[in-house]
């Protein structure tokens, strides 16, 4: 996104003056999709006083470049000056030892005396939360250094960090190893960088006692074994005795530097119940300690996301064998999210579920593969698996017998499949007879959206039919296509009246069926597209739900909101994020 002149969006803060209490969240709002650091449009200027009034370009050194010099003033970044004194207002207004809960949800830097005060003023703070920019240039990146002090923080139990950047590793692993013995929650997101940024982020140090041995580790990778313990000094391993939850992403679980792997021990597996690891280096070594710990596996919500270009098929054979090995080993799974490289034959793959059928609610089983399209910039993040990989013969034995189909042995409330809508018919047969499904998500990555077709929507009729407006011609002229022509009146009132694209002919087809008479009459929701990030890709995204007035279904986009997206978002929101394949910050220069 470019720098914007303009100043910061008005930014929400969530909180009650109330002495009961006891958190408080800065955010952009729930729909809002924060792309960058306030740094990344702010400018030099003066300093003033922010509280009552917005800095204006008559405070900036640019507009007041003739009278440069100290007489002036100190010389600040305006915007995040203005950030860093409401936020200090706002936190004067609550008692000493108030708050137990803070999240700061900006995606921007936190200004250090933010934390200061918080961990002088409320040391009793039990949960930290904080997603920043970690491509932001407000420091010279490359020094590893920060002027956060996160080192008052003593009674933290849930603590997450989403997309720092790399000078602040040492914070994370202070704030980890201090509260190691209480932590319940942690949660540690790093970013995919390029190998430019990847090869910056590596730090260099000394190994084997006092050797003069120099070994470049990459900072992840010091992060890990920070984090885990994993030095060489068997002492100081870092063990979490109340470990509930672990959610990683982009961590490596092992460090080749010194051959040492994270563990089942390391986790605390005995009760831990949530286990999230997206993208982490090695993870399958994880999974298998797990599968052959002596220690009984509680786990009730269970996360993969491992996507790799080029993966070679071996690999990815063993890749889905470490998951389905750990499915098989325990039961008692409440939701399980998977996004891996296919294509992997699902039905296969569905019968590894069965120890979980009594349990299982929500389901996502999201395949991506290698687009073969060279040419194309977004073709190198790979394409989702419209085609589920079922044979011919087997969609036609769980068409005859939907009992043959692994899924008719769960009684899912929600399923996310990347499978176009003419297989879905097939695939959902059993739950016609059941009455569990309330959601299906229909999942299409936000980033392929300019390069891969809609699986709901007719853009390129869309297209059309907005050039015959624009020319003033009949549409019925405009559309040459005769295998269209009968549908233009359902197309132009679904424009009319859903203000969305027209529906793709076989996604109709399959709308009808499922809310019709002999579809699934516990279904209340199809959700369709990316909700990963928010709204990102509000333009692309879709509800479709019953509808009583003419239609079986009406079609909501995420743009247009409304009731019907709050309420599968307050239930189902977990799903519907999981598996998330882009940054929470896109890298920018």
């Amino acid at each position: 996104m470019a720098p914007s002149n303009n100043l910061p969006p008005t930014l929400a803060v969530y909180h009650d003056r109330s002495p009961f209490f006891t958190e408080l969240r800065f955010d952009v709002g729930a729909e809002a999709d924060p792309m960058h650091c306030v740094h990344a449009y702010d400018c030099l200027g003066y300093m003033g006083n922010w509280l009552e009034k917005d800095p204006r370009l008559h405070d900036t050194w640019e507009a007041r470049s003739d009278s440069f010099g100290y007489e002036c003033g100190r010389l600040v970044r305006v915007k995040y000056e203005c950030l860093a004194q409401r936020t200090m207002a706002m936190l004067r207004r609550f008692k000493d030892g108030q708050l137990e809960k803070v999240v700061w949800n900006y995606t921007s830097c936190i200004p250090s005396e933010v934390l200061e005060y918080l961990a002088l003023k409320h040391p009793s703070i039990q949960g930290l939360s904080l997603t920043t920019d970690p491509f932001c240039s407000r420091f010279n990146r490359w020094s590893r250094t920060t002027d956060l002090n996160l080192s008052g923080f003593h009674n933290v139990r849930r603590f997450s960090w989403k997309a720092p950047m790399g000078c602040h590793f040492n914070n994370i692993a202070k704030v980890v190893q201090t509260n190691a013995n209480h932590l319940e929650e942690l949660e540690v997101d790093l970013q995919c960088w390029s190998r430019q940024w990847e090869d910056r982020e590596t730090r260099v140090i000394r190994h084997k006692g006092d050797s003069e041995e120099w070994a470049k580790v990459p900072a992840s990778t010091m992060l890990a074994r920070d984090i885990f313990g994993l030095g060489s000094d068997a002492s100081v391993n870092t063990c979490f005795p109340k470990m509930r939850s672990l959610k990683l992403t982009r961590v490596p679980l092992k460090d080749e530097t010194i051959n040492k792997t994270v563990t089942a021990t390391s986790i605390n597996l005995v009760g831990l119940t949530s286990l999230t690891l997206r993208m982490c280096p090695y993870w399958t070594l994880l999974l298998e300690d797990m599968v052959q710990s002596t220690a009984p596996i509680k786990v009730k919500s269970f996360e993969i996301l491992d996507f790799y270009l080029q993966t070679p098929n071996v690999t990815a054979v063993n890749k889905a064998a470490a998951i389905t090995d750990l499915l098989d080993s325990f039961d008692g799974l409440e939701e399980l999210y998977i996004s891996h490289c296919g294509p992997t034959p699902v039905l296969e793959f569905w019968e590894h579920l069965s120890r979980h059928t009594s349990t299982l609610k929500a389901f996502v089983h999201h395949q991506r593969i290698t687009d073969q399209d060279d040419e194309l910039l977004l073709s190198r993040k790979g394409r989702d698996l419209s085609d589920p990989a079922i044979s011919e013969h087997d969609r036609e034995r769980i068409r005859q017998d939907p009992t043959q189909n692994p899924l008719s042995r769960l009684n899912l409330e929600f399923i996310g499949l990347t499978c176009a809508p003419e297989y879905l018919t097939d695939i959902l047969l059993p739950f016609v007879s059941k009455h569990s499904l309330k959601v299906l998500h229909i999942r299409n990555t936000g980033a392929n959206a300019s390069t891969s077709a809609s699986s709901v929507f007719d853009k390129a009729l869309e297209s059309k039919i907005i050039d015959a407006e624009q020319n003033g011609e009949p549409i019925s002229d405009a559309i040459k296509d005769n295998d269209i022509q009968g549908d233009i009146n359902i197309c132009v009132r679904e424009r009319r009246e859903w203000k969305t694209p027209p529906l793709k002919q076989s996604f109709r087809v399959f709308a009808n069926w499922v809310f019709g008479p002999e579809g699934i009459k516990s279904l209340e929701y199809v959700v369709a597209g990316d909700l990963s990030h928010g709204c990102r890709y509000s333009d692309s995204n879709a509800l479709i739900c019953r509808s009583f007035e003419g239609w079986r279904y009406c079609v909501i986009s995420q743009k247009t909101g409304g009731e019907e997206w709050g309420d599968v978002k307050s239930r189902f929101g977990r799903a519907l994020e999981a598996c998330p394949v882009e940054n929470i910050v896109p890298e920018y220069n």
